[in-house]
């Protein structure tokens, strides 16, 4: 038996040296020492990831990136749960320019140290790097794809929540887009694109208008020098057919605020034609077809109004610009 345990400590030890040694030369530059040394050690204790991801590294550098990659694999397989490891090949995988790979060690590294809030924002960072490309290039259901683990994994991120709403939004799964957009709000409460994205899909979100309006009510409550905030609490309380009369106050205030906001002087108009105000609904709609006039839903709209008012040929000018406008966005298209 005596024999035998020095033997395994003798090995341990010779390990241990050659491991150290392949370090401190990968340190240094000296990568044909790094790995002489880092090979011999990974014989003696084949089934530790330490020396593998340092092996990955070492290979990289000498431009050997079918071994680094294997040795990557092999660090990944023996050690999965060793944070040494986890860092060793989210540094890796960044630098091998593998984005989700990186990210999703960071993210098991972060697990381990939830004290490392340093951590934790490398391991956002490199998520949100790998789905950005993806958003860019409108890639919607790819970035989707890793934007839900990312959440899943990094769960109160509002940058990654704020990512996800658009991808779901890009691929027109609007309460799934409400959702993410929604938890954005309750991480971060001031940060606004999750309100604008959300003033956008009103129409597609109804079961989620309660709880939209009453963010939407804060949001305005917290910022009462925000054109903003006002329009879109009235078109949440516009979505639900509710207090028309308190949404053209919101509306007023808006526009006192920025007059040259077309979406402000729409929202007016489709509050007026609900209270059958339609003349005075026409020159909102005027005004946010003069203000965009590429808005072909401001001209659609401004038709009906001058119809109920009986100017029937300026009802149909806008009709063909209306018809114009559609037939060149579906040439773009």
């Amino acid at each position: 038996m005596l024999p035998a345990l020095l033997l395994l400590l003798a090995a341990s030890t010779s390990f241990e040296d050659s491991f150290r040694a392949g370090l401190t030369a990968l340190q240094r530059g000296d990568l044909a020492a790094a790995r002489s040394n880092l090979e011999a050690a990974s014989k003696l204790a084949p089934r530790d990831g330490r020396v593998w991801v340092a092996l990955s590294q070492t290979y990289w550098r000498l431009h050997k990136d079918t071994e680094a990659e294997e040795a990557a694999g092999k660090a990944a397989s023996c050690a999965p749960e060793d944070p040494a490891v986890l860092q060793g090949l989210t540094i890796y995988y960044s630098e091998t320019h593998q984005a989700l790979k990186a990210a999703q060690a960071a993210a098991k590294y972060s697990a381990k140290v939830p004290e490392n809030g340093e951590a934790r924002e490398r391991a956002t960072e490199l998520y949100f790097g790998a789905a950005k490309p993806l958003l860019d290039q409108q890639k919607f259901a790819e970035a989707a794809v890793i934007l839900e683990e990312s959440v899943a994994r990094l769960p109160k991120s509002a940058q990654l929540e704020l990512a996800l709403g658009v991808a779901c939004y890009g691929l027109r799964r609007f309460d799934d887009a409400a959702d993410a957009f929604l938890r954005t709000i309750e991480i971060a409460p001031e940060t606004e694109q999750p309100y604008t994205f959300l003033g956008k899909i009103l129409d597609q979100i109804p079961s989620r208008l309660p709880q939209v309006a009453e963010r939407f009510a804060a949001y305005e409550s917290a910022h009462p020098a925000s054109a903003t905030a006002y329009l879109l609490h009235a078109k949440a309380l516009d979505a639900q057919s509710l207090s028309p009369e308190m949404a053209l106050r919101l509306i007023e205030k808006s526009i006192a605020m920025n007059g040259g906001d077309a979406s402000a002087h729409f929202e007016m108009g489709t509050v007026l034609d609900r209270l059958q105000r339609f003349a005075d609904a026409a020159a909102e709609f005027e005004r946010a077809a003069a203000l965009a006039p590429s808005d072909a839903a401001a001209h659609y709209r401004l038709a009906r109004d001058y119809d109920r008012i009986g100017k029937h040929e300026a009802a149909q000018a806008e009709r063909d610009k209306h018809a114009q406008l559609v037939k060149a966005q579906e040439a773009i298209r």
